[in-house]
């Protein structure tokens, strides 16, 4: 989804696209605090702090030289996709690590996976609204991700055929959407698709379950 707009809080000035992300943050974290435990949302709200500071950071990888001449520039500046795919990669390692201290039980997993997807879903729907892109594109992107994501937290699908399912589901969409499949938040997904999958398969090695 193409970023055209920008929204003021105060002195700072954020892309639509950021705006977005910061709400479905907030919105992913609540909904695991009330529906699942204070672990799971900690979990979640401590990924997302790292994907935040590594996003900002990144900017020493990125634009070395004006941050060191200019130090305040990483206050209102990122590193752009490179940061974006750094923090995911890094939050993600985070959650990798801690994998095996959580003991992660079916419920727990499925969390996680409400959490991917839900953060994805969120995520697409607030940035097409809160941008003004090709009507049709928007129109597609709501009603598909809103009724896939909707079906898959209902029927309460396994995990695996869940996190499949959502990803293919926005494949589909991103195709129709102006950036096509190359945009940033279709590698995200595939990123986030395999850190579950890894995670689910090792727990049914390890348990027995699936």
């Amino acid at each position: 989804m193409i970023n055209t707009e920008w929204y003021s809080i105060r002195t700072l000035t954020l892309p639509a696209t950021a705006v977005a992300l910061l709400i479905t943050f907030f919105i992913v974290w609540l909904i695991l605090r009330l529906q699942f435990s204070k672990r799971l949302s900690e979990l979640y709200s401590d990924a997302i702090f790292t994907f935040i500071i590594v996003w900002k950071l990144s900017l020493l990888v990125t634009d070395f030289r004006t941050v060191i001449s200019n130090p305040i520039t990483l206050l209102y500046f990122n590193g752009g996709t490179m940061g974006v795919y750094l923090g995911v990669i890094v939050a993600s390692l985070q959650i990798w690590r801690k994998r095996q201290s959580l003991q992660l039980e079916e419920q727990e997993m499925l969390a996680g996976s409400w959490a991917i997807i839900l953060t994805q879903s969120i995520y697409q729907m607030l940035a097409v609204l809160l941008n003004d892109n090709n009507t049709s594109s928007e129109v597609i992107t709501l009603a598909v991700l809103s009724v896939v994501t909707l079906l898959i937290l209902w029927k309460l699908i396994a995990v695996k055929q869940a996190l499949l399912l959502y990803t293919l589901s926005y494949l589909i969409v991103a195709f129709i959407q102006p950036l096509g499949i190359w945009q940033t938040a279709v590698a995200v997904s595939l990123i986030l698709l395999s850190l579950g999958l890894i995670i689910q398969h090792e727990r049914i090695n390890v348990g027995g379950k699936k």
